[in-house]
């Protein structure tokens, strides 16, 4: 039997497990880069089993499922049959839209709760402030254009 293990991010990974008679100070290790996949063969299906459980942790799933996860953005993995390449290039995508939702979900929380700190320091000492908006900027050292957040305001509410 074999296991295709697929890497949908935007990352190279290094895949590590243990086979069969494999010490446990001495895993075998696979080298996986964006978009690629390695295939591990000659296992026997508890084999296959054995190596899936080492990475349910860590997130690893079944190429069909990675999709419909709205958070996921790990290694997947097919059985006996390579991971489809369009799979791992959706994936490739999806895991970057996603990225991005959450960056702009973490900007937002930071924002509003700088905001509220900033409000609540400042309460009682003539201050009316009920909301503030806050902008957030980077700045690159290098040439590169600037990033999609480059500058985003977001507007809080005190309590």
């Amino acid at each position: 039997m074999k296991l295709f293990v697929g890497n949908p991010t935007n990352q190279t990974h290094i895949f590590t497990f243990r086979r069969p008679g494999d010490r446990v100070d001495n895993p075998s290790r696979s080298t996986i880069r964006p978009g690629a996949q390695i295939v591990i063969d000659d296992l026997d299906p508890e084999d296959v089993r054995d190596i899936i459980h080492q990475h349910r942790a860590f997130g690893f799933c079944n190429s069909r499922d990675a999709l419909r996860n709205p958070t996921y953005r790990g290694l997947v993995y097919s059985e006996d049959r390579p991971v489809d390449f369009q799979a791992l290039a959706d994936g490739v995508q999806d895991n970057h839209e996603k990225l991005k939702a959450e960056g702009a979900r973490n900007r937002r929380a930071s924002a509003e709760q700088i905001a509220g700190q900033t409000i609540a320091k400042t309460k009682g000492r003539r201050n009316k402030t009920r909301s503030l908006d806050v902008e957030i900027s980077t700045q690159s050292d290098s040439d590169t254009a600037p990033s999609a957040f480059s500058k985003e305001t977001y507007h809080a509410d005190g309590e």
